[in-house]
């Protein structure tokens, strides 16, 4: 996961000069490394004690260290840039509506594939293919997806089951056991049902696993396992549904995932 994609996917989770600095990095990275500390903490009004603090919180020992790793992202950026223009393929044509969403979509897949470490993916594929029985449950958004998971767990011989009901979900969770898996499929995290069906599910002792939009929600708080697909910086309408693309490419990861294992 690159620092410049866990700004953007952090970005309404952090305080206000928090912000500021993710903002001006990421619109200025590739003038990042001839600025000391105190030269960007001047530049975007903030004191060097946050430039530090805003470092450490992504992951990073001080700015040092963050600084180089921006510019690493920037360069690697400009090589595959430039690899791109010397071969555009059909999602490079401007004037084509199909190529315009091809590309936002990529974009949203790559970013997707980048936020979830390979042993995360691993630790999931492993969840399902221990678990006796998987429950899924999920937002009212997101069942298109949970019934498409549903569907290809059972293609695949696994017991997977699916309702709509939020009530029957309640209860159901309340039935599993130990060996069980309960995986969580929703937006933003924050629906009171999925997090009453999580904790009766905790309550006896099951593995959890979440596939949220990524930031700190209530949902991937009380996983075992977490998942996350990172949305575009679109309206409403364009990101709900390039949201829904992330989420099908991560739970087709997961099935390819398990169709190698069984190969």
């Amino acid at each position: 996961m690159t620092c410049l994609l866990k700004m953007r996917a952090m970005r309404d989770q952090m305080s206000v000069n928090e912000r500021k600095l993710a903002d001006f990095i990421l619109e200025n990275t590739k003038l990042l490394r001839d600025y000391s500390s105190q030269q960007l903490a001047d530049v975007v009004g903030v004191s060097q004690s946050s430039v530090v603090k805003f470092s450490q919180k992504l992951g990073y020992k001080g700015y040092p260290s963050l600084k180089l790793a921006v510019y690493e992202t920037y360069a690697e950026a400009a090589r595959a840039q430039s690899g791109q223009s010397e071969g555009e393929g059909h999602f490079f044509r401007p004037d084509n509506p199909l190529s315009q969403l091809g590309q936002k979509k990529l974009e949203v897949l790559e970013n997707t594939a980048g936020i979830n470490e390979a042993e995360h993916i691993a630790a999931a594929i492993a969840a399902i293919r221990g678990a006796r029985c998987i429950q899924v449950s999920a937002c009212p958004g997101s069942i298109a997806v949970a019934k498409y998971l549903t569907y290809q767990l059972l293609e695949l011989g696994c017991w997977a089951v699916f309702v709509e009901s939020g009530q029957v979900q309640h209860r159901m969770a309340n039935s599993l056991r130990e060996e069980d898996l309960l995986c969580i499929i929703c937006d933003f995290g924050g629906e009171e049902t999925l997090l009453d069906v999580a904790n009766s599910a905790r309550e006896q002792g099951v593995k959890v696993l979440s596939l949220t939009r990524y930031n700190y929600n209530a949902a991937s708080i009380h996983s075992d396992i977490r998942l996350f697909v990172v949305p575009a910086d679109e309206d409403e309408g364009m990101q709900k549904l390039l949201f829904r693309s992330g989420q099908l490419h991560l739970v087709e990861g997961l099935v390819s995932g398990l169709l190698a294992q069984d190969s």
